[in-house]
């Protein structure tokens, strides 16, 4: 048995995953809407169902409020960000696109973007990196072409935590009339992400991170609904007298039924950040992650990754000489500490960083974290390196 087992808590730095730690009004929201509002969105006129259908008309409200969207039949529910970042690729590209993306992508940017380009429906230029895990707007603004259709690009990576300059690629793609998405997996909720002042094409979020909610949430902001096809189609509750789906936004991408008791946990943990304060949570996060930066610093033995990242509270690291695998397993085990290691799904970040095809141990951070957390990995980590 893990000599941790008896009477000490797990310690969570996975967050850059899921999110481990919720606040209590997420699950109550979700036990609530199970017990009241158990029924069909959109499909029926009795009371349960219209008590659902308030839910997911609330859930697009919130994510327009968080991300200053007024626009909410334009807020496509999701059941994770790599539908939502399908919905836009699938539905927005068209045969003899060019697209540009960067080597710090995740594989739901990269999959289907090399999908459509060994299929030869489009031509892809793969950005890469500097070495803290940064593509330029200098360099996205060289890469563009006459034929460019798309700028995808992340918010933040989920490797390193390093932020990009949305809003310079966005005047880099704005200047050029390219479209661009932006993948906020790790942004949305982690960093201040305003749709009026960067009116991207497509924002891509799930709500299991930074926002709190419950696994099977996400969602697609969508500028404009006439730049994108929907690769789904059934029912919808609307215009049920025809067999040809809707046309209009959000039925128009959202066949099947939603997940009313998912959306209810995403509503209250968007309502949390909102009510606790955005720029609260990601302050507290940032002095996490530097307290965790200069407590790594005095370990001689580790590698640090993009040392010198403007980036979100996630960190990559490696112990000289050791498998990441070995050092999660071994925190895991004797420590109760939950970190992630490998690949973390972003194959050419690894690339960029001199990391593949081991990968790294990563630390991230929620605002349900502690400093004392900190420092019993830091003591972890010491133990490790004495002992291995």
């Amino acid at each position: 048995m893990p000599s941790w087992v008896m009477g000490t808590k797990v310690i969570y730095f996975d967050n850059a995953a899921t999110s481990g730690r919720k606040p209590v009004t997420v699950s109550h929201a979700i036990c609530d809407c199970l017990k009241h509002a158990n029924a069909n969105p959109g499909r029926s006129g009795h009371s349960l169902s219209v008590k659902a259908a308030e839910i997911i008309y609330s859930c697009r409200e919130i994510l327009g409020e968080l991300f200053n969207f007024p626009k909410t039949e334009n807020i496509v529910l999701t059941k994770n960000a790599t539908e939502a970042l399908n919905l836009a690729l699938y539905g927005g590209l068209k045969n003899g696109c060019e697209v540009i993306t960067t080597s710090m992508e995740h594989n739901s940017v990269l999959r289907p973007l090399n999908h459509l380009h060994n299929k030869g429906i489009i031509r892809l230029y793969i950005l890469s990196a500097d070495g803290n895990g940064v593509v330029h707007p200098k360099q996205i603004k060289e890469a563009i072409t006459e034929d460019t259709s798309l700028i995808v690009v992340t918010s933040a990576s989920n490797v390193t935590g390093t932020k990009m300059d949305l809003q310079g690629i966005y005047h880099a793609a704005q200047e050029a009339g390219v479209k661009m998405l932006v993948d906020g997996a790790q942004g949305a909720g982690a960093l201040r992400i305003d749709l009026k002042e960067t009116p991207f094409d497509f924002l891509a979020v799930t709500g299991h991170k930074h926002l709190f909610g419950p696994q099977g949430t996400g969602a697609l902001i969508i500028k404009n609904a006439d730049d994108l096809d929907s690769f789904m189609r059934g029912g919808t509750g609307s215009q049920s007298e025809m067999t040809i789906h809707p046309d209009f936004p959000p039925d128009k991408y959202e066949a099947g039924t939603l997940n009313t008791p998912g959306y209810a946990g995403l509503v209250a943990g968007i309502r949390f950040i909102l009510d606790e304060g955005l720029e609260k949570i990601v302050g507290y996060e940032h002095e996490l992650t530097e307290y965790l930066l200069g407590k790594l610093a005095d370990i001689e033995e580790i590698q640090l990754y993009a040392p010198d990242a403007d980036r979100v509270a996630t960190v990559s690291f490696n112990i000289q000489g050791t498998p990441p695998s070995d050092v999660a397993y071994f925190l895991d085990r004797e420590w109760g500490i939950c970190a992630r290691s490998g690949l973390h799904c972003a194959p050419e970040a690894h690339k960029t960083l001199g990391t593949f095809s081991g990968g790294t141990i990563r630390f991230s951070f929620s605002f349900f974290n502690t400093k004392e957390e900190i420092d019993s990995a830091i003591e972890a980590l010491k133990d490790f390196v004495k002992h291995r």
